[in-house]
C-alpha cells in the first residue's frame, strides 16, 4: 500500500478540527470582513475557497450572499463542510464542496475571488509544487479578479515559535513539538498512542510576492493581520496579501 502523505492522514483526523477549535467561526467573519473593505466587488461574485477544510469561511461567505465552491483533498474535511452546510440555520444557501488537490484544478476563469487562508500553502517539498497553486488560481481568476492569501510570517514565526506544548482534547493529552529546519517548520502531534505531522515551507513577503507577480498577480494590499493592521515584518503573526489579476 502506497504510504499517505501527512497532509493526506492528519487533515482526514477528527482530532485535527479538535486542536485547532479556536480558528472559529469569529475568526472567518474577521477574514471575511478585511475582504469585504477592501475588494470592490458585489456580494453575489463567484468565490473559490482552495483548501475550504471544513467549510467556515465558505459557509459565512455563502451567508453573506457570495456564490461559493469550496475545493479540498480531505474527504473528511468536505463530509464535514457538507454537513456544516446541511445544518445551517440559513436555508437555499450558494454553496458546493468538491475533493480537488489545489496543485492540480482549473476552473477556466470563472470566479471574482479566490481565497487561500489559514496558512493551507507550503505543504510540498519543492517549490514549484507550492506555486502551482498560484498558476491554478490565475486560470481561475476572472481579469481583474482578486486572490486573498492568508499565511504564516516567517520571521515572526523564526522568533516566537514554541518549541512544546500540550493541550486536553476529549479527555486526551495532546503534545506538540515544533522545530525550524531547512526552510520547513516541522510540527510533530502526539495523541494517544498516535503520531502526527505537519510541515510548512516558510516563505518571505519577497519570495511570496515575487510568485505571485509571476503569473499576473498584482499585490494591491498587504496586513499584518484580519483587521487590517499594517504587516510588520518582526511583529506580525500573519502575512495577508490581497492581489489582483492584471
Amino acid at each position: 500500500m502506497e504510504k499517505k502523505n501527512w497532509y493526506e492522514k492528519w487533515f482526514s483526523n477528527k482530532y485535527y478540527l479538535e486542536l485547532y477549535r479556536h480558528r472559529n467561526e469569529k475568526e472567518a467573519r474577521d477574514i471575511i470582513n478585511l475582504m469585504q473593505r477592501f475588494v470592490p466587488l458585489p456580494v453575489n461574485s463567484k468565490v473559490l475557497d482552495v483548501c475550504c477544510g471544513a467549510g467556515r469561511h465558505s459557509i459565512e461567505l455563502a451567508r453573506r450572499g457570495y456564490d461559493v465552491t469550496g475545493i479540498d483533498l480531505s474527504p473528511y474535511l468536505i463530509s464535514e463542510a457538507k454537513s456544516g452546510l446541511k445544518k445551517s440555520d440559513e436555508k437555499n444557501l450558494k454553496a458546493r464542496f468538491f475533493i480537488k488537490d489545489m496543485r492540480n484544478f482549473s476552473f477556466k476563469n470563472r470566479f471574482d475571488i479566490v481565497l487561500n487562508v489559514f496558512s493551507s500553502f507550503g505543504y510540498f517539498e519543492k517549490d514549484a509544487e507550492n506555486f502551482k497553486v498560484f498558476e491554478n488560481v490565475t486560470s481561475s481568476l476572472k481579469k481583474d479578479g482578486y486572490f486573498i492569501f492568508d499565511f504564516l510570517n516567517e520571521s515572526y514565526i523564526k522568533k516566537s515559535l514554541v518549541p512544546y506544548s500540550e493541550d486536553k482534547c476529549e479527555g486526551n493529552t495532546i503534545i506538540q513539538k515544533r522545530k525550524i529546519e531547512n526552510g520547513f517548520v516541522y510540527k510533530e502531534i502526539f495523541i494517544g498512542n498516535s503520531k502526527y505531522n505537519e510541515r510548512i515551507r516558510l516563505y518571505t513577503l519577497t519570495e511570496i510576492q515575487k510568485a505571485l507577480k509571476s503569473v499576473n498577480l498584482k499585490t494591491e494590499n498587504i496586513f499584518g493581520d484580519y483587521f487590517g493592521s499594517k504587516f510588520n515584518k518582526l511583529n506580525s503573526k500573519r502575512l495577508i496579501i490581497f492581489s489582483r489579476l492584471v
